[in-house]
């Protein structure tokens, strides 16, 4: 399971959020907990103690999400516990703000 962005292995994983709580906010950032599924569509089962992905939009870094203690088996898996942080201030010196701008257009979205 390689390939190109069309071919790639994760076009399978359908992600869904379900369940979404705030747990914290400050002036800059907020913290969600959420309940995800997603598709392991290999015939493959994993445990996975950590993982920490970024949380982009058009390559601006927004935040990041934490998933701990995963339990991930071939087909449908319901309520993986994960919590994510959105802060769009963190893109480092390098990213002249981008990430706040980015970060309200992308809200903007969902929101109006």
């Amino acid at each position: 399971m390689s390939g190109g962005p069309n071919n790639s292995p994760l076009n399978g994983l359908n992600p869904q959020i379900g369940a979404l709580q705030i747990l914290d906010t400050t002036k800059s950032t907020l913290t969600l907990g959420a309940k995800i599924n997603v598709t392991n569509p290999t015939d493959y089962a994993a445990t996975v103690p950590y993982v920490n992905l970024h949380l982009l939009s058009n390559g601006t870094l927004l935040g990041h999400a934490v998933a701990r203690n995963l339990r991930v088996v071939p087909g449908p898996n319901h309520n993986l516990d994960v919590t994510a942080v959105w802060d769009p201030t963190s893109g480092g010196i390098d990213d002249q703000g981008n990430g706040v701008r980015v970060g309200r257009e992308l809200i903007s979205q969902y929101i109006s």
